[in-house]
């Protein structure tokens, strides 16, 4: 058996490097480090507490070596792509304590050091423990580079309405003010429940929430899970495009024209459209499941670019999502 565990060890290991490496099935618009816009953004639900990082028959050094392989591919990914701001969903505290540390000045030597805040929506999360903490919190963290970058006393915690008698768990909005390129952006993160009447109250107030909490029209960047497919109804409050769209945003990955769906609000001779790649590893329904974001308010950003990596077994249930863009002014 141990044989075979350190066998999954580097298996996992090297696919966290091809993850970082952004290798896999080349896709037409793929959009690569040496590419991409100046402004670069990831949102990923790492599956902290429900994706098994190790069986249970692991040692404590083998058990302290898949967390150690673990952050080291997330952080060779944060590295590639040169990640200004990264919304991470799904996050156990003490694996948001060894992100956080192996981000820190300390462990940075000729690399960009990133500052962060969290937020927990549930109290405990049974398997958080393989983490290697007792602390179980569960929920949301933000990553912004460079030291210091998180403006003091902007970090804000709010949780999401819920229908009565359906049965969700703890959502939450967490926010802060952050520096990107030398200017002053509201970051936020979320991950809404998939109930169908929660989500579509919960996406609503995510996007009053984040209009409220805008500094005198000031930038917006808004990563996360919603849930929810791009052209449902569900998410007119957050596009600005589309028939019945309500929004102030667009998303990074909605020039992509292999992923347009045929209908009234995304003709052959559109630029852009409210889709974009697979974001989910098994999901329902198959055809598209694009459900992870990240979104830039219109009148700031232009040239949105993203890219969904391959998913990579083992790691998350989900795609890690880049994306990328330059001011607009």
């Amino acid at each position: 058996m141990r044989v075979s565990f350190r066998a999954l060890l580097a298996a996992l290991f090297s696919a966290l490097l091809l993850l970082a490496a952004g290798t896999g099935t080349a896709r037409a618009d793929e959009v690569t480090p040496e590419t991409a816009k100046p402004l670069r953004f990831i949102s990923y639900n790492v599956c902290g507490a429900k994706c098994p990082l190790y069986p249970e028959t692991a040692t404590e050094a083998e058990k302290g070596a898949a967390r150690a392989a673990w952050v080291s591919g997330l952080v060779a990914e944060v590295d590639s792509w040169d990640s200004d701001l990264v919304m991470l969903q799904e996050l156990c505290y003490g694996q948001w304590k060894l992100i956080r540390d192996a981000l820190a000045p300390a462990q940075r030597a000729g690399k960009a050091s990133y500052d962060t805040v969290w937020g927990a929506a549930l109290p405990v999360a049974s398997k958080c423990d393989q983490w290697g903490d007792t602390d179980r919190r569960f929920g949301l963290a933000i990553f912004s580079k460079g030291q210091g970058s998180v403006v003091p006393g902007t970090r804000t915690v709010t949780f999401l309405p819920e229908v009565a008698d359906v049965p969700t768990e703890d959502r939450i909005l967490l926010c802060a003010q952050t520096a990107l390129d030398g200017r002053t952006v509201r970051a936020c993160n979320t991950h809404i429940d998939p109930h169908d009447a929660t989500t579509s109250l919960q996406v609503t107030a995510v996007a009053g929430l984040v209009e409220a909490d805008r500094q005198d029209g000031g930038p917006v960047v808004l990563g996360g899970d919603f849930n929810q497919l791009p052209e449902h109804a569900d998410m007119d409050a957050l596009y600005n495009h589309g028939t019945d769209a309500t929004g102030r945003f667009q998303e990074v990955d909605e020039n992509d024209q292999a992923e347009f769906t045929e209908g009234v609000d995304c003709p052959a001779t559109a630029v852009r459209c409210r889709s974009g790649e697979n974001t989910v590893c098994t999901a329902v329904p198959t055809e598209i499941a694009k459900i992870d974001y990240v979104f830039l308010s219109y009148e700031w950003f232009k040239t949105v670019q993203g890219d969904a990596l391959p998913c990579t077994a083992g790691l998350s249930d989900h795609n890690l999502l880049r994306g990328a863009a330059a001011w607009e002014k």
